[in-house]
């Protein structure tokens, strides 16, 4: 009877992973070159690569709660640009905007491989180069260098976005995996996780949008958008 059950179990899991809900690039996209699931965009010097479906870290069922999506930015604006979670969206069909959440605010009740652990860094899962943490997050990336200048921080707009969540996040995996907050100096480029508000279980279509930001001044000099759907991963 125990295995019968544990049976079960195993099929409707993967059931479940097999009907998982992720963004794929839309008609109108431009494809990186032989990567069908990679769309890029580029303005004002800046290029964008976007990836719907790559998250594979823990938890795997990440996707039923958030939409992690893998960005890459180069920079070669001549200017010294801000990456903030703030400056992402994803704007659904419906005309509802989501937001992008910090890995250090992220919370709920997700099943992972291990207990959630007070927050701290393991080994970067995500890659850099020319790149300057804010200041606030420094205390996570003691083997990089912290940007000196100003960076827009208010920690009153993540609370009130996620204070509804009950139970903290995030797991080891988002935490290593994630796009940390910081500038790309010019010349540089910068990978990792951006972690949304759950956005394919509500919308059937979606726009990725990035608004540039020069660091140094705090003027936007651009905005990149590239189109996405829901789709079955």
């Amino acid at each position: 009877m125990m295995r019968s059950i544990a049976a079960v179990l195993s099929v409707l899991a993967l059931e479940a992973c097999a009907t998982e809900k992720v963004l794929e690039p839309a008609a109108g996209a431009t494809l990186a070159p032989g990567r069908q699931n990679v769309a890029e965009a580029s303005a004002a010097g800046v290029s964008l690569k976007v990836v719907g479906d790559a998250w594979k870290g823990d938890p795997q069922d990440l996707g039923t709660l958030f939409t992690p999506v893998r960005v890459t930015l180069e920079n070669h604006s001549g200017k010294t640009l801000r990456v903030s979670y703030r400056d992402f969206t994803l704007a659904g069909g419906s005309g509802f905007h989501y937001a992008a959440i910090p890995p250090m605010k992220a919370r709920g009740t997700l099943s992972s491989a291990a207990e959630a652990p007070a927050p701290r860094l393991r080994q970067a899962g995500w890659e850099h180069r020319g790149f300057m943490v804010a200041s606030h997050y420094s205390y996570l990336y003691p083997g990089l260098d912290a940007w000196p200048g100003v960076f827009a921080y208010d920690p009153l707009y993540y609370d009130s976005i996620y204070s509804r969540w009950p139970e903290r996040l995030p797991t080891q995996d988002m935490i290593s995996e994630a796009l940390p907050e910081g500038v790309v100096q010019d010349g540089g480029s910068v990978s990792g996780f951006v972690y949304f508000q759950s956005v394919t279980g509500r919308e059937s279509v979606e726009q990725f949008e990035m608004n540039l930001v020069d660091a140094s001044g705090g003027q936007t000099f651009g905005v990149i958008a590239i189109p996405f759907q829901t789709a079955q991963n």
